[in-house]
């Protein structure tokens, strides 16, 4: 008999983890896989997994980015993706094997069932089943089921933030059209109940057509976010900034300034910086943002900044290896990306639009150079390997060095006005003149 891997994408779900994973524990005596990957939860969900699962992994945040990550740890036959707020019919796993057992198809999916009392939820389900079956394209919501060698076969899910699902079942159904299994799973309404019904329906057959006629699915995930709600109404909604920002840890940061200020001088500081730099870009409202810390043990302080930001984490052996890890990890889900330090108040909301219109406009690469030789702002179209390669982080040619690395890899960049970071005892003088700084 073959046996599944069912493969769960999680992203601060601790409230709902353990009820939901209960209900899989028959598979698993069944001797099926449960793979949980988690996209850097903030929450307690890896801990509420701990005993649920056979594999829990982590990855970068996305879902198709995520499944592909728990593809690569299954040893079934038979990959079941599945929503952490979807309940798969008991017998799901006799279905699923009988549905590919004479090999005239190789994947499938559940109809859905939407959970709540309201009858909207009947009607959308039954519309979202019947649209499948005459378009042979699946959502994630009816738990898709593929075998595993067909899924490596095609390269797996595309590394896109949105419409991952629709993408893999234009590939998959060349190959077959899909075992279309009328158990329904049971799906939560929350989505629906949360945004409203008929907006919800519209906007989603908005984006759907959008994507037909072409549209980038990360165009598609900004406005998904704009317009159910999810956010703030941003001016570049297809865009991140990432505000890079040490964990604040007495002894640890600003230790340049710690001969005048003491370490504990030193650690306010800090932290004031944090609160007034997220503060101004957060408020200035140009683009969602991302906090990436530099280690583990913030979580408490950086939760108490504007939005309660989920917190990720830096990756690399240096300064240019943790950016070119969080510009890759963010422009998956983005059109372009601008990265900002903590230690720069000089950088405020303005600042940024104006690397943000250039962006926007086609600019490959924009930096915002430093008084003191480096740069306190940089913003890209594209992952730049080159742009973080050889570079004497934290002394005065920095600027210098990443102009030539952009001349030797034939990347055309353009400049904003020179501001100033805090790293000595002048600019302290500099910060009590800045407006809204009171130290």
């Amino acid at each position: 008999m073959s046996t599944l891997s069912i493969i769960i994408p999680v992203l601060n779900e601790a409230q709902t983890l353990r009820r939901q994973l209960a209900a899989l524990q028959a598979l698993r005596r069944q001797g099926h896989q449960l793979v949980l990957v988690d996209g850097g939860s903030t929450d307690a969900s890896v801990q509420e997994a701990q005993g649920l699962v056979d594999v829990c992994v982590s990855s970068a945040p996305g879902r198709a980015r995520q499944m592909n990550a728990g593809a690569a740890h299954a040893v079934g036959d038979i990959l079941l993706f599945l929503h952490i707020d979807t309940l798969l019919p008991a017998q799901a796993a006799d279905l699923v094997t009988a549905a590919l057992a004479d090999g005239a198809k190789c994947w499938g999916r559940f109809d859905v069932r939407l959970d709540g009392a309201h009858p909207a939820f009947a009607v959308i389900g039954r519309a979202m089943n019947l649209r499948s079956r005459l378009t042979a394209v699946a959502t994630g919501d009816q738990a898709i089921f593929v075998r595993r060698a067909v899924f490596e076969q095609v390269g797996g899910y595309a590394d896109v933030p949105l419409m991952e699902d629709v993408m893999i079942s234009k590939t998959l159904r060349r190959l077959s059209r899909p075992a279309c299994l009328s158990m329904p799973v049971i799906s939560s309404s929350r989505r629906w109940q949360k945004h409203g019904i008929m907006t919800t329906v519209w906007l989603m057959w908005r984006l759907r057509l959008a994507f037909f006629l072409g549209a980038s699915p990360a165009s598609l995930h900004a406005q998904y976010y704009r317009g159910s709600a999810m956010a703030t109404s941003y001016r570049y909604p297809q865009a991140r900034i990432l505000f890079f920002a040490k964990t604040p840890v007495a002894g640890q940061v600003k230790t340049r300034l710690q001969p005048v200020l003491g370490e504990s001088g030193a650690l306010d500081l800090h932290q004031r910086l944090i609160r007034f730099g997220w503060q101004q870009l957060w408020r200035s409202a140009q683009a969602p943002m991302q906090l990436w810390a530099s280690a583990d043990g913030g979580q408490a302080f950086f939760a108490k900044l504007d939005g309660a930001p989920q917190v990720y984490q830096q990756m690399g052996c240096d300064l240019g290896a943790r950016m070119q890890h969080a510009t890759q990890a963010a422009l998956a889900d983005a059109e372009f990306v601008v990265v900002v330090g903590a230690d720069c108040p000089s950088v405020d909301g303005a600042y940024v639009a104006q690397a943000l219109a250039l962006l926007a406009a086609g600019e490959r690469v924009v930096l915002g150079p430093a008084e003191d030789g480096g740069y306190v702002l940089i913003g890209l179209r594209a992952p730049a390997a080159a742009v973080f390669r050889d570079i004497n982080w934290g002394q005065p040619q920095v600027m210098a060095q990443t102009r030539e690395r952009l001349r030797q890899a034939d990347i055309a960049w353009r400049e904003l006005p020179p501001r100033w970071d805090v790293d000595r005892p002048e600019d302290l003088y500099r910060l009590d003149a800045l407006p809204g700084w009171r130290r």
